[in-house]
């Protein structure tokens, strides 16, 4: 069973994003929080496989999640998640310390996808 933790501002995309997720049998999602709690604490809490994090919360908190899950648990993939597939943005969520990047408006496939590479792959992100 792959364990997942989502990280988004938004409840909406929170539980759609959980619902597409766990039609696949062996994937969980073991938790689901905004980011008014500090991250590492989430990651003790919950012991994801991964986290899918939502790039473009308010102000630069999608980025310091990021980088502050990467530095508490650099061998837990982190997957960002944006509506804006800037170029500039994936570089960005990249140097902070993602696995991967998918946009929001992506197929559920795509997600999965990346979610499943992302286990096949853990251990830190490469820097």
């Amino acid at each position: 069973m792959v364990r997942i933790l989502i990280i988004d501002d938004n409840l909406i995309i929170r539980h759609m994003l959980k619902m597409h997720i766990e039609l696949d049998f062996d994937l969980k999602v073991v938790g689901e929080k905004e980011i008014n709690v500090r991250a590492a604490d989430l990651v003790l809490k919950y012991k994801p496989d991964v986290v899918i994090v939502d790039f473009d919360m308010l102000g630069p908190a999608g980025k310091q999640t990021v980088e502050e899950l990467h530095q508490a648990a650099p061998e837990i993939p982190v997957i960002a998640t944006s509506l804006n597939n800037s170029d500039i943005n994936v570089i960005i969520a990249k140097e902070a310390g993602a696995f991967d990047f998918v946009v929001k408006q992506a197929d559920s496939v795509d997600l999965v996808k990346a979610i499943r590479k992302a286990v096949a792959h853990s251990g830190p992100a490469p820097d």
